[in-house]
């Protein structure tokens, strides 16, 4: 029972660790979205750039995470102010890929003329010709950083589609 007991207490105390300060010497790992890191972080930084989006289109940017539900859920509960009120969010439904609930929440035909910031972990969720047939326009490619306590968790990738269509330009 002994060793049980101890063998438990490395392994869950070695999990905590890497929660809060990733592993010694390796920080943490590529996927990232799948621990609770750095997430307030994403979200207060993508609050700004969807401030700055609206300052330079005069209408409030659908903020579209482009997987599942982790990015669009994730920054609507770590920006919601302290009213409670979140930023409006979906997924990559709109653009064809699967999704987990956002499809039934946010329906693609009624987002037709808005302006998208879309966030991604890959770089090419945003190049993709998927995406870039929806969009009237699509602002440059950026990137943002993660930190934690000055250490670097992960990079994120940001571009504005203006003037979304339901369906691509070639049909």
């Amino acid at each position: 029972m002994a060793p049980t007991i101890l063998g438990l207490l490395l392994f869950f105390g070695a999990g905590l660790h890497y929660l809060v300060l990733g592993l010694p010497g390796l920080g943490y790992g590529e996927r990232t979205e799948l621990a609770p890191v750095g997430w307030r972080d994403l979200a207060q930084q993508v609050k700004q750039i969807a401030k700055q989006v609206r300052n330079d289109t005069g209408s409030e940017p659908l903020i579209v995470g482009m997987d599942r539900y982790q990015i669009a859920s994730e920054v609507a509960f770590y920006a919601a102010d302290g009213t409670g009120i979140a930023p409006e969010t979906s997924s990559a439904h709109l653009f064809g890929w699967f999704d987990l609930m956002y499809e039934r929440w946010v329906p693609i035909d009624l987002q037709t003329g808005r302006t998208l910031l879309l966030i991604a972990w890959n770089p090419r969720d945003l190049t993709d010709t998927a995406v870039e047939s929806r969009a009237a326009w699509m602002g440059p490619l950026q990137d943002g950083v993660l930190t934690r306590d000055s250490r670097v968790i992960r990079r994120y990738y940001y571009r504005v589609a203006y003037n979304y269509r339901a369906s691509p330009k070639d049909e």
